[in-house]
């Protein structure tokens, strides 16, 4: 039960700095460098999409490879 807890505090604090992150780069963005929200958008898409195939692989990669 505790480890559930502790799990799900740790996934908390990593979405939430996620987020805050996230939200920081965009204003910077969009207000210091001038880049529109639509070039922000795609940048987005195509980095969390990036994001997404390499831990696909890794998944798999770990799965693929355990001793049975």
């Amino acid at each position: 039960m505790e480890d559930r807890l502790g799990l799900m505090i740790t996934f908390s604090v990593f979405a939430g700095s996620a987020m805050l992150v996230a939200f920081v780069l965009g204003y910077v963005a969009h207000d210091d460098i001038g880049l529109s929200r639509m070039e922000i958008r795609h940048s987005a898409l195509i980095a969390s999409g990036s994001i997404a195939i390499l831990l696909a692989i890794e998944l798999v990669r770990r799965h693929r490879h355990k001793p049975k």
